[in-house]
């Protein structure tokens, strides 16, 4: 996963927002956005597809919204102690 991501939201058409890498592990990542929001999460594996005509291989991907508060069992919170309880709590496996 990138130190620096832009993240989308398909449900609110044109918000954009940049995320910056905080801490990680190889099954977790803390991230603060632009608009000071943190989001902790463990990482999602995408799997090997070919998308559009273009061969993509196994990555990590950003977790969508739905992600983040269930399979990823992450939050979004204003609170750096509370990422970071959060971060430490979070399963040592990947999605």
């Amino acid at each position: 996963m990138e130190k620096l991501a832009k993240v989308e939201n398909p449900k609110v058409p044109g918000l954009q927002v940049m995320a910056t890498l905080i801490k990680r592990s190889k099954y977790k990542a803390l991230y603060l956005r632009d608009d000071n929001i943190y989001e902790v999460f463990r990482i999602k594996k995408g799997k090997a597809a070919e998308i559009f005509g273009k061969e993509y291989p196994e990555r990590e991907v950003y977790p969508g919204s739905e992600d983040l508060t269930t399979a990823c069992g992450g939050i979004c919170t204003r609170n750096l102690e509370d990422a970071l309880n959060t971060f430490n709590y979070l399963s040592d496996e990947y999605v």
